[in-house]
């Protein structure tokens, strides 16, 4: 006869037993802009150079302990303090202007908006980035304007992408909270540029409250952006894993001079984060960043596997697990694990062969690559999410793409350049520069960015 202990014991591994298998939820992306439009946060990535990772539990079993660790202190965030009742008092009487989505909530679930307008505060405006308030707009899809409760909702991704004057005029200060994924073409950040830069030029006052970098703080991953491919997508000169939070970020953008030094800019940091935190050691509900982003695991492995668009792969876009899966009609699954599996960038990694058939999918993406077509490929499964190394391990399977179906491998050059940030990508894949050449240059981007970046640290 069991105890009572021995059941709990039972009872507990059958529901992380249960977590393990449960699916994602549908997601997805990839469908190309407009002609001019400005490209979308998910169709791109890639490089890794930083400290070696250290050995952690799957991202499932992170977050069962959480669960259950309930005396477990849990990161505060920069919005929670926006309410400690000193700079409550300092925002009565002012306008106020949020830059939010559905992401910007309080940890009990509740939407900024709806907090901030039960505080007696006066909100004036709401500006939302790509995708929409409701998160529920396609990527690359432009957003109209709308309204809550006779609030303004304008949209900075339609035909607009930077606040205009008269919409600035109903403000005095602006509240930034964003979670991000921490990927410098994720385009989020973009929309932090040109919300500090518009702020700059009217005067207004722009509060960040800060929000943890879901990849981490420590890991950073090349190369740098080269100013001749900034675009929507990438407007700033950094890796493309950069280890930064929000609120880190913008002051390296003032600091650097990459926006105007004169912007009045207030940082509200976070309590409990430090730069070794993956997600699940935040003790935070995981909200989808984005349509094509349900999950931790997916935000872990865009740096990478969003790359694959620009090669005309399927990266997992059109099924239920975006950017955990790679595939193509004449893909050889064994071969590719086999090579994959010998290497040590597969570290962290469980590699399955699988067969599908990406479909269109409404409000995450309508044409995927090989779209209603049979794709054979890898499944992708997180069981050491410390020792992954998403974009190092992505570019060795581009090498093995390369070697085994080079007359396949056609990549959009302008875009490839764009998402890459530099031409050493492209470069390489027409047999004008070494794989070793490459890496050798990005492992040096990430170590002029590592010294760079420090004095803008917010947290160890």
């Amino acid at each position: 006869m069991k105890t009572s202990s021995g059941r709990k014991k039972h009872f507990t591994k059958f529901i992380v037993l249960g977590i393990m298998l449960t699916g994602l939820s549908s997601v997805l992306l990839f469908s190309p802009p407009a002609h001019k439009r400005p490209r979308s946060n998910e169709f791109h990535p890639l490089y890794f150079f930083g400290e070696e990772p250290t050995r952690g539990k799957p991202l499932s079993l992170l977050a069962v302990d959480r669960r259950q660790k309930l005396s477990s202190p849990r990161v505060i965030l920069g919005n929670e303090k926006l309410f400690a009742p000193p700079r409550l008092a300092k925002l009565k009487g002012l306008r106020l202007g949020l830059v939010v989505n559905q992401t910007s909530r309080l940890p009990e679930g509740k939407p900024l908006w709806e907090v901030i307008s039960h505080h007696d505060l006066n909100l004036t405006a709401i500006f939302t980035p790509e995708h929409g308030l409701q998160m529920e707009i396609e990527a690359g899809q432009p957003v109209r304007n709308s309204s809550w409760r006779d609030i303004p909702i304008y949209s900075l991704y339609g035909s607009h992408f930077r606040p205009s004057p008269e919409q600035l005029a109903r403000v005095d200060v602006l509240i930034y909270d964003l979670q991000d994924i921490g990927t410098r073409f994720y385009t989020y950040i973009t929309t932090l540029k040109y919300i500090l830069e518009a702020a700059a030029t009217q005067n207004k006052k722009v509060i960040i409250c800060d929000r943890p970098n879901p990849l981490g703080g420590a890991k950073i991953e090349g190369p740098l952006l080269q100013p001749r491919f900034k675009s929507f997508i990438g407007a700033l000169p950094l890796p493309i894993r950069y280890g930064l939070t929000p609120g880190e970020l913008a002051l390296m953008m003032k600091g650097e001079g990459w926006i105007p030094k004169d912007v009045e800019l207030e940082v509200i940091p976070m309590e409990g984060w430090t730069r070794a935190d993956l997600w699940p050691e935040t003790g935070l509900e995981w909200i989808p960043t984005s349509p094509n982003i349900p999950g931790p695991e997916n935000a872990l492995l865009y740096p990478g596997f969003g790359l694959l668009g620009g090669l005309r792969i399927n990266q997992g876009l059109g099924t239920e697990a975006p950017f955990l899966r790679v595939g193509a009609p004449w893909i050889a699954p064994e071969l590719l694990i086999r090579e994959l599996s010998s290497h040590p960038s597969s570290a962290g990694l469980r590699l399955q062969a699988i067969t599908y058939i990406p479909r269109s999918i409404p409000g995450k993406i309508l044409t995927p690559p090989f779209k209603d077509r049979i794709c054979q490929g890898v499944q992708i499964k997180v069981e050491e999410p410390r020792l992954i190394e998403p974009v190092y391990f992505t570019l060795h399977l581009i090498r093995i793409l390369k070697k085994y179906y080079p007359d396949k491998i056609k990549p959009t050059t302008t875009g490839l350049n764009r998402l890459f940030g530099s031409s050493l990508l492209s470069e390489y894949l027409k047999n004008r520069l070494s794989f070793n050449s490459l890496m050798k240059q990005l492992e040096n981007d990430a170590r002029e960015f590592r010294v760079k970046r420090r004095k803008y640290l917010l947290y160890q």
